[in-house]
């Protein structure tokens, strides 16, 4: 753990350590922005995981892994989805990638 602590940004472990490229990189972080979205966007409108999973149509299970952080299954497209059905505008999506 001491060693994710000794670069200087996110951007330096993805590529040092973890060999990704500038896009790669962009996109792990423009995942992790958009949960954090939801989530407090979910909190904001005191809504439950179980009642996420209803307007979205899944189950609670599927919101938790979204909540817990990227996972291979769930995909950006599917954020937007989720992010949609919470209302989130997408200029606000935008923004995030920016």
């Amino acid at each position: 753990m001491s060693k994710i602590k000794s670069y200087k940004s996110v951007h330096h472990f993805s590529r040092d350590a973890l060999n990704l490229n500038d896009y790669e990189s962009w996109l792990i972080t423009f995942k992790n922005k958009l949960i954090k979205l939801i989530i407090e966007t979910r909190k904001k409108n005191n809504l439950s995981q179980q009642d996420l999973a209803l307007i979205l149509g899944t189950t609670q299970s599927v919101v938790s892994r979204i909540e817990s952080g990227p996972s291979k299954g769930i995909t950006i497209d599917y954020l937007l989805r989720v992010a949609t059905g919470l209302g989130i505008l997408p200029h606000k999506m935008i923004k995030l990638a920016a």
